[in-house]
């Protein structure tokens, strides 16, 4: 139980770590800016607010990167998330090649961020990263067969980057470092309920939208403290 609390106290310290950077950085204020009007865009159902501000999400993070340690797989993995998000803007059955590819990309990049950082795996976290892939899996099959392949091939991605972010060994550094692991599990969520939308819960009701808003907070803190995490050590 301690553990847990102190694993929570540890995500909410690295949280507000890194909204206070917008005290200091205007690129980390807009961000958290835009991430707010696109969840609200998503309530409200604003389609053409929400089309014209998601692109700038990654760019902005990217200017995080520039600012601190400049890891050129960082960057390219923003350039992935950019075109994951870019995909996600249309329905994802009608570009799940180009989804599928971008959001492997930026995973892949974090996972490789991770693992240079000294990130391990352990049997325990893969599993249940797995049992969650395998139902995912499962949901693409049963309702939307034009998601099978993105779910098999970013959705590896995705756990990957979930399983090697919550390494405790990683979280024994700075606050942004003991974030990491809440990074990786937002994502994986973050996914997960895009899946979800895509597949079973497919209405347009205010509980629905209100979902999709909690998605995308999800995303935006988990990218902002898998960023910190990884640059500010």
């Amino acid at each position: 139980m301690n553990q847990m609390v102190n694993h929570t106290r540890d995500g909410v310290d690295a949280l507000v770590a890194s909204v206070t950077v917008a005290t200091r950085e205007p690129e980390r204020l807009a961000y958290l800016g835009v991430g707010e009007l696109i969840a609200w865009s998503q309530v409200f159902r604003w389609r053409k607010v929400r089309n014209v501000v998601t692109p700038f999400l990654h760019p902005l993070l990217a200017a995080t990167i520039l600012r601190t340690n400049r890891e050129p797989v960082l960057l390219a993995g923003m350039g992935g998330g950019l075109v994951g998000n870019l995909a996600k803007l249309k329905h994802p059955d009608t570009t799940p090649v180009l989804g599928m590819f971008g959001i492997a990309a930026n995973h892949a990049a974090y996972s490789a961020a991770l693992v240079t950082h000294g990130a391990r795996p352990s049997p325990v976290r893969v599993g249940l990263r797995a049992a969650a892939w395998a139902s995912g899996i499962g949901l693409a099959v049963w309702k939307k067969k034009q998601l099978i392949a993105p779910t098999i091939v970013a959705g590896v991605f995705v756990a990957a980057t979930s399983v090697l972010a919550d390494d405790p060994a990683l979280q024994d550094g700075s606050t942004p470092a003991k974030g990491l692991g809440h990074a990786g599990n937002l994502l994986f969520l973050s996914e997960g309920i895009a899946l979800l939308r895509e597949t079973v819960l497919t209405g347009d009701s205010l509980g629905h939208r209100i979902l999709d808003a909690k998605m995308t907070v999800a995303g935006v803190i988990g990218h902002m403290l898998m960023v910190d995490g990884l640059t500010r050590r």
